[in-house]
C-alpha cells in the first residue's frame, strides 16, 4: 500500500471551485460524511501519485462492502474511473474525531476492470 505523508482532501475542498461540495458535505453526518471525505482523499491521492490518472468517479463498494470502525473507513473492493476506464482500488482512511479532515490514508491501485463487468458492478460507462 502507498502511504502518503500529506493529506490532500482538505486542500481540494478549500479551492473556491469546491464551494458546492463543501456545502453538500456540511449536510452529511456519520458514515456518509466519512465515506465522502475518504473517497475524495482517494481520488486526490491517486492523481498526485500518478498524474496520468484523472479520477472523476469513485465507487468504494464496487466489489466488496466497505467497513467503518469509529473514524476509520476501509474499502477493499473499490473502483475509480479515469479517462473512461474503471480501475480497482483499495484504501484505508482515518478521520479526526470531529470527522472534519483525513489524518491518515493508504491506498493501492489495481488492474483495469474489464468493460463487460461494469454493469454487474453498477459502474456507469458515462456520467
Amino acid at each position: 500500500m502507498i502511504r502518503p505523508s500529506r493529506m490532500l482532501s482538505e486542500r481540494a475542498l478549500a479551492d473556491p471551485r469546491s464551494r458546492a461540495a463543501r456545502r453538500a458535505l456540511a449536510t452529511l453526518a456519520g458514515e456518509e460524511r466519512i465515506a465522502q471525505l475518504c473517497d475524495l482523499e482517494a481520488m486526490e491521492q491517486i492523481h498526485a501519485w500518478q498524474p496520468g490518472y484523472q479520477p472523476d468517479r469513485l465507487v468504494d463498494y464496487a466489489r466488496a462492502d466497505t467497513r467503518l470502525r469509529e473514524t476509520t473507513f476501509t474499502a477493499t473492493g473499490g473502483a475509480f474511473r479515469s479517462h473512461r476506464t474503471w480501475y480497482e482500488v483499495s484504501f484505508h482512511c482515518e478521520l479526526d474525531a470531529s470527522l472534519a479532515k483525513v489524518v491518515s490514508f493508504a491506498f493501492k491501485v489495481g488492474e483495469p476492470i474489464p468493460r463487460e463487468e461494469w454493469s454487474a458492478l453498477s459502474l456507469p460507462a458515462r456520467h
